[in-house]
């Protein structure tokens, strides 16, 4: 097993670490929902603050940790890939209360990052400290997702949909400005990421990235029409304050 900075050991996906993550996941997210829920509203949004904090937190200590270890690359430990840089924007979501913003990265999350915990990219077992920020942030990152269209009751609208397409679009304009300019592959817009992932049933590059286009469109509305389903379904006829006044 892996020491802290040890890099003897490679992750493997679907062998028994991983298995184990995922279960452990399941089990702490129903605890996690539990507990945050018997909290006054005021009380839950300060801890989901806490801990979108705490990822943040995480991702940013990848590079003095790299720097102290002598590891460091550009290439590959900037906060910029998609997984990587969202708990920033849900520091924001958490600090004022946007569903808007919310609204436009629940389908980054429930699309790219929970098949991340499903086929990562993580290359060391456990307890290397790169494997534990992947799994805290990846992990974390669908729970705090979650939480508000569960606990709040806020919903996804129409025009999330439009913001979600254009914002990531958007994005990976901008990365793929930085990567021209460092040689990097961040957001993976210039190849493919290494290993076995949901990428490696795609085409070559540069055609992936106009079918994760289509993908990511026809995924959105079909997630979209599945929250409102389960919504309409389940709907508690008193509405929490939270939903009313968030914009």
């Amino acid at each position: 097993m892996n020491s802290l900075f040890e890099t003897t050991n490679e992750f493997t996906a679907y062998e028994t670490e991983h298995l184990l993550l995922l279960l452990g996941f399941l089990i702490f997210g129903y605890f996690f929902f539990r507990v945050l829920g018997s909290r006054t509203e005021t009380e839950q949004q300060k801890i989901l603050l806490g801990f979108a904090l705490l990822l943040s937190a995480t991702q940013l200590l990848k590079v003095p940790v790299n720097l102290y270890l002598g590891t460091f690359d550009v290439e590959k430990d900037i906060p910029l890939h998609l997984c990587n840089f969202l708990p920033f924007i849900l520091v924001w979501v958490f600090a004022t209360g946007s569903r808007k913003v919310w609204g436009t990265l629940f389908f980054w999350i429930v699309l790219g990052v929970s098949q991340a915990n499903l086929t990562p990219s993580v290359d060391f077992s456990l307890f290397h400290y790169d494997a534990i920020r992947y799994w805290l942030v990846h992990m974390g990152l669908v729970l705090l997702a979650l939480y508000p269209a569960v606990g709040w009751k806020w919903d996804l609208r129409r025009g999330d949909l439009l913001r979600t397409v254009g914002w990531l679009n958007v994005a990976a304009g901008i990365i793929y400005g930085i990567n021209l300019l460092l040689g990097s592959n961040y957001m993976y817009v210039m190849a493919k990421p290494p290993g076995t992932t949901f990428f490696s049933l795609l085409p070559p590059w540069p055609t992936y990235i106009l079918v994760l286009e289509v993908i990511l469109v026809v995924w959105s509305v079909m997630v979209y029409l599945l929250f409102r389903w389960v919504r309409a379904k389940i709907r508690d006829p008193q509405v929490s304050p939270m939903e009313e006044s968030r914009v």
